[in-house]
């Protein structure tokens, strides 16, 4: 089936949609407030009943503010807050997220019309990004994920808006980080921070929120989850974070695909396709850091002069109820526009099996081991995928060490051969310089061989 023939499917223009759409509310304004206000009081003990009510709220803040401090400094060590450096390049009065003028290339369409199949052939076999509107149908999150309704069911959750310098995970409960997103001196942060939470749906305090929605059909296969829970890596995340946070560029890891469902706010997106040399869109640049404020700062300008020397990137701009269907391999950075929430999942399918379960066999021996054993039971056809997988690169090793060992044989005769019209201390040097070769050539031949010895053995032995 070729787009064309989908036609009722693809979706009016993000011009249109933003035409359609309400101007961007400010953040402060969508947020309920965390530490209520002062109340006039009559009657004796007016004077002493607000004085009192004052001083706990003035403790509230304090106490709020020193966590949030500390999970600034924890999660950004290298960034000091008493200096000003959250705030040192000025990307708050910069304008970065004004979106009236970006750009929006990307192919949209409607799953109503579009049976799954359609979609199996036109996307995701074919890796191409496409955004997805109404696979949110029937959520409760639409509903129920908004700041006063989360301040509500979980203030004194502690959620993940970072990792230290050891990779433990930096928490902040809920209405300590609303707090943090109302106060006007942190939201001059250059990149806030954001809840980039992958455990909320197995801790008792957030994992509520599974049921505020459900994976989309179009992505419910999930191979990975035949391994197990306890063996497979994580996979979904809750997300939330004001303008200017966000992901910085990256490959979503072992090959998988993506899905985020975004329910509040607007996120921008740029991506490259598989195969994109790393250096060509994360160049050594004065000033680049790895956050996506900085990215689309320093070298999304650069993607747009003639002389870049690779493929311009896929832009998108995100709304409400869309869902960024990103294929595996593909580079991308996320950058939030203003207070954006959103549910996005990791997954492996049929379609990109086997891309994944090379990068699983290599990255995860253990894992791919229990999950090949489960295959055999639940889906043999992937079973005997992964066994012409095995044949292929066994023929190919076959293939490189008979190579490698004519190439040798073949030096060793030539030098041989040239031998009377070197001198000594020539003949020396060369030989010294051709066994170097040959053992290094050994050595990288024997550690590829024992590498795929052991994938393959850790898999028998299950």
């Amino acid at each position: 089936m070729s787009p064309s023939t989908t036609e009722s499917a693809h979706l009016t223009s993000v011009e249109d949609q933003r035409q359609a759409s309400n101007a961007f509310a400010s953040t402060s304004a969508a947020l309920p407030a965390v530490i209520p206000h002062s109340t006039s009081c009559y009657g004796a003990g007016a004077d002493s009943q607000q004085q009192e009510q004052r001083r706990q709220e003035q403790e509230q803040k304090q106490w709020q503010e020193r966590k949030i401090i500390a999970a600034k400094r924890a999660s950004r060590s290298e960034l000091s807050v008493s200096k000003g450096d959250w705030q040192r390049h000025g990307y708050a009065k910069a304008n970065i997220c004004a979106w009236q003028h970006l750009k929006d290339n990307v192919t949209r369409v409607d799953c109503r019309a579009m049976p799954h199949d359609a979609f199996v052939q036109l996307y995701e076999r074919s890796r191409i990004p496409v955004v997805i509107a109404n696979l949110q149908e029937g959520w409760k999150a639409g509903q129920l994920w908004n700041p006063a309704a989360l301040l509500e069911r979980f203030a004194n959750h502690k959620f993940k808006v970072g990792a230290d310098d050891d990779g433990y995970a930096v928490r902040l409960k809920m209405k300590h980080f609303l707090g943090y997103l109302q106060d006007p001196s942190h939201m001059q942060d250059d990149s806030p921070m954001y809840i980039f939470d992958g455990t909320f749906g197995d801790r008792d305090g957030s994992k509520a929120l599974l049921g505020d929605y459900s994976v989309p059909e179009w992505f419910s296969e999930d191979l990975m989850r035949l391994a197990g829970d306890r063996r497979r890596p994580p996979h979904r995340w809750f997300v939330m974070g004001p303008a200017r946070s966000g992901s910085g560029l990256h490959v979503d890891p072992l090959a998988t695909s993506a899905w985020n469902a975004l329910l509040v706010g607007h996120k921008r997106w740029a991506l490259f396709p598989p195969g994109t040399q790393r250096r060509h869109v994360l160049p050594k640049l004065p000033g680049l850091e790895r956050e996506a404020v900085s990215w689309f700062t320093h070298v999304y300008p650069l993607t747009q002069r003639e002389d870049w020397p690779t493929t311009r990137p896929i832009d998108i701009i995100q709304g409400p109820g869309e869902t960024m269907y990103v294929p595996g391999g593909w580079w991308h950075v996320v950058l939030n526009l203003d207070l954006t929430i959103a549910v996005t999942h990791n997954y492996a399918s049929t379609a990109n099996f086997p891309k994944v379960w090379k990068h699983t066999c290599k990255g995860r021996p253990k894992m791919s081991a229990k999950w090949l054993t489960v295959l055999k039971q639940q889906r043999p056809d992937l079973a005997t995928v992964v066994s012409q997988l095995q044949q292929r690169n066994d023929d190919q090793s076959g293939s490189s060490s008979s190579s490698s060992s004519s190439s040798s044989s073949s030096s060793s005769s030539s030098s041989s051969s040239s031998s009377s019209s070197s001198s000594s201390s020539d003949e020396d040097d060369d030989d010294k310089k051709r066994s170097r070769r040959s053992s290094d050539q050994a050595d990288a031949d024997g550690t590829n061989a024992k590498r795929q010895r052991l994938c393959k053995g850790e898999q028998l032995q299950m």
